[in-house]
């Protein structure tokens, strides 16, 4: 089994059409520089704010001279798909006396709102993080809307696949089982989850409208056929044969075309798998956060241990920061700050797992510490294929599902 450090265990279109169609509007900018419209001005101070970034990179960095310089600035924003944001941003407050305002932003939400406040000139968030690593890629960075700055102290600790950009923490989704009605888990083997005896009873929330599954498809297909073609062997006791591009491709196909039962949010999947009172129920991918619903709701959860290939997936959420930021030293020191286990504490003790690795995982209600070095890490080297490649999953899902 791989370290920790070294990816744990294995290195591995947009949610709705509406979304889609908002991108459209300022798709055609990608990969050049940012619009004329903002000004000259604006992209000198860009320019400017670049400078500061690289004056605290490699052999520069100084954090007494960061925090100095970040407590003459102005305050700052964050955005963050978290609710979480709020509580880090208020203790970063408390613990440097700089006022900084957390926003709870979905991913389609900051990619959107961000590219409308660097062409505008006019920079709310100073600090994005977002959970959609391809779009933020493929659209903020080659945009110079965004800059990925690593905290020279941290840097040793976060594996090279989780660099560029910067990756804050990964979301973990676990495969899941009711532990009310089975002692243990009733699979050992992803590749189960595509045959009869499973067929209607495996939740996930719909791939169609999940980034995240999509990626997942992706990286597989990527950088690791031999791990999926070794667990079928070990299941079914033959090699796979396939008219598909990949294992991964078969393994989608088959999972589609077995009936699962499709959601439309994490919360809906650990209600299939964990509600009360079932005879039968499903096996599901379930959030480490949904983990709480066995306090809050008396559901019944337990992570499927020893699941051969991975025990579920590991999402990472990128951090960035604004490149036409007024406070580029405070949002500078927001990003490390985050890289610490002080202040990423709230968003780890529910089941995120920072990317610096020198960080303990806490307890959690999913007892996901015990897991960490068993789930599919995503590997930065991929987010371009992940992107361009979200419409073939989309259709290959969809046609095996017919």
């Amino acid at each position: 089994m791989r370290t920790h450090q070294n990816r744990r265990k294995s290195r591995r279109l947009l949610t709705t059409s509406a979304i889609l169609l908002s991108l459209t509007a300022f798709s055609a900018c990608a990969g050049q520089a940012p619009a004329d419209s903002a000004g000259s001005d604006d992209a000198k101070n860009a320019s400017q704010t670049k400078e500061v970034f690289a004056a605290f990179e490699g052999e520069n960095f100084d954090l007494d001279e960061l925090i100095a310089k970040a407590q003459e600035e102005g305050p700052i924003t964050i955005y963050d798909n978290a609710s979480a944001v709020e509580d880090i941003a208020k203790n970063f407050s408390e613990k440097y006396g700089i006022e900084a305002t957390g926003t709870k932003v979905d991913a389609s939400e900051a990619l959107e709102m961000v590219t409308r406040e660097a062409q505008s000139g006019n920079v709310v968030g100073d600090v994005v993080t977002m959970q959609d690593l391809p779009a933020l890629k493929n659209q903020l960075l080659p945009n110079d809307f965004v800059t990925s700055w690593i905290p020279e102290d941290a840097r040793e600790y976060i594996d090279e696949s989780m660099q560029d950009p910067l990756v804050m923490v990964s979301d973990s989704n676990l495969w899941t089982y009711n532990d009310e009605v089975y002692d243990t888990c009733p699979i050992t083997n992803m590749w189960e989850l595509t045959e009869d005896d499973w067929k209607g009873k495996v939740a996930l929330e719909d791939p169609v409208g999940a980034n995240k599954l999509l990626d997942f498809f992706s990286q597989m297909g990527q950088f690791d056929e031999e791990a999926l073609l070794a667990a079928y062997e070990d299941h079914f006791g033959e090699a796979l044969e396939t008219e598909e591009d990949s294992a991964a491709a078969e393994w989608v196909a088959r999972l589609a075309a077995n009936n699962p039962i499709l959601t439309s949010s994490n919360e809906d999947v650990s209600e299939a798998v964990g509600a009360p009172g079932q005879s039968e129920p499903p096996v599901g991918l379930v959030s480490s956060s949904k983990f709480r619903n066995i306090e809050e709701k008396g559901y019944a959860h337990a992570i499927c241990d020893g699941l051969e290939p991975w025990e579920g997936i590991a999402q990472p959420k990128g951090v960035t920061i604004a490149t036409g930021t007024e406070s580029p030293h405070a949002a500078m020191l927001y990003v490390h700050y985050v890289m610490t286990e002080e202040g990423i504490e709230p968003q780890n003790s529910e089941g995120k797992i920072s990317a610096n690795t020198a960080i303990q995982q806490p307890d959690d209600p999913s007892k996901l510490a015990e897991h960490i070095d068993d789930l599919y890490y995503f590997d930065n080297a991929g987010l371009d294929e992940d992107w361009n490649s979200r419409q073939t999953w989309q259709d290959q899902w969809r046609v095996a599902a017919q």
